[in-house]
């Protein structure tokens, strides 16, 4: 009896760690990343990302006119107060709905941002897929998307020299937009974790700067300069590896 017990219980403990090693191979391969899309649909995910970005478009719409309407009740209850006709709370009441909604659009805005350039990268991987990786230091692709090969070791944590170089140089902040992963990343099924987007055209002069300071430091990076259609701009500068479409089972 004593030995059944033994054998029972180096069953459960067998049939435990089979499900332990099963549960951790799927959760790997739901984070391994490749170039492939493994089965993903790219294309009805960019689809309903576009739709995504049109329905905050509509949002940011009704918000900016909200937005207008609650500016002009501000002006009239801030002079109703003066001629004492209200109190100082119901102004606050009003400045405080005033701020709230400029809140909303904010939050929109950067949402439409980070779509945008999803988008793009996607739109940039369905259209040049399997785009030869050039040496270290090297450069590649064609006119959208470029990519530098940077040798530099690079995470997020050494973003802040970036931004320190772009600070001293403009005298402001560099201009990100998405700092790792991002909703609409995630919606694509892109890695971009270790990776930053900053909203700078990659032909202007704050861009040019910057790109040369990134080969000059070997920090990879990748420019993408078309828009998507029916979105605004997706043009920027992705600072990091490039994202990788994760595969699915």
């Amino acid at each position: 009896m004593k030995k059944f017990a033994i054998v029972l219980a180096a069953m459960f403990l067998l049939f435990s760690l089979i499900a332990l090693l099963r549960s951790q191979s799927q959760s790997a391969r739901k984070d391994q990343v490749g170039a492939g899309g493994g089965g993903f649909d790219g294309a009805e995910a960019l689809e309903k990302l576009k739709e995504s970005w049109i329905k905050d478009r509509k949002l940011l719409a009704s918000y900016e006119i909200e937005q207008s309407r609650m500016r002009a009740e501000v002006i009239v209850r801030r002079r109703l107060y003066q001629d004492g006709e209200i109190s100082k709370a119901e102004v606050l009441e009003a400045e405080q709905a005033f701020v709230k909604v400029g809140s909303r659009i904010f939050e929109v805005r950067r949402s439409m941002i980070e779509s945008d350039m999803a988008m793009t990268e996607a739109t940039a991987q369905e259209e040049a897929p399997g785009l030869p990786v050039p040496g270290f230091n090297g450069a590649g692709g064609s006119k959208t998307p470029t990519r530098f090969n940077g040798s530099a070791p690079w995470s997020l944590q050494h973003a802040k020299q970036v931004e320190g170089f772009f600070r001293e140089k403009f005298g402001r902040g560099l201009p990100i937009s998405a700092y790792g992963q991002t909703a609409a990343h995630s919606r694509m099924r892109f890695d971009h974790r270790h990776a930053m987007d900053v909203a700078i055209h990659p032909d202007s002069v704050e861009g040019k700067v910057l790109i040369d300071y990134l080969r000059r430091s070997g920090i990879p990076y990748a420019t993408f300069r078309d828009a998507v259609a029916g979105a605004s701009t997706g043009a920027h500068i992705h600072i990091g590896n490039p994202s990788r479409r994760a595969a699915v089972n």
